[in-house]
């Protein structure tokens, strides 16, 4: 799919700075369970810190899709893509782009057993931006 250079560079730019992105898993049983989460953008991919003991974490253990959404909504940015486990040197990396952000070092908060969460996007939808003329769907 053919992008324009100035969209992606001003969605680029919305994911960096934003500071809380909702997201959405699925239960065993099929429910959705959406919830506000903290968010680094890098390298076109989401990284969310997340407790091993959470509901999203166990609904990530039956089904890795997830949806993704700013909470703008007027100019709309939903992600939808797939989630894992980052690697221990992706984790260390990213964990530095948290304590930049949030002034919050997962590795080191022991109040939960963190892990990070890798999310690769698929699809990325975006309106009410300047751009809403070339379509909805940038990617």
């Amino acid at each position: 799919m053919r992008r324009s250079i100035d969209r992606w560079r001003s969605l680029l730019s919305r994911l960096s700075r934003e500071m809380t992105i909702w997201l959405a898993t699925t239960r065993e049983d099929n429910r959705p369970h959406l919830v506000p989460v903290w968010f680094v953008w890098l390298d076109d991919k989401i990284y969310v810190a997340t407790g091993t003991e959470t509901q999203k974490f166990a609904n990530l253990r039956q089904n890795q899709a997830v949806a993704l959404a700013l909470p703008d909504t007027a100019q709309v940015i939903i992600i939808e893509g797939e989630a894992h486990v980052a690697d221990y040197r992706t984790t260390d990396k990213i964990a530095d782009y948290f304590y930049n952000k949030y002034e919050w070092d997962f590795r080191y908060d022991d109040s939960v057993t963190w892990r990070l969460l890798e999310i690769t996007p698929r699809k990325i939808l975006a309106w009410g931006d300047e751009y809403e003329y070339e379509g909805i769907r940038v990617l």
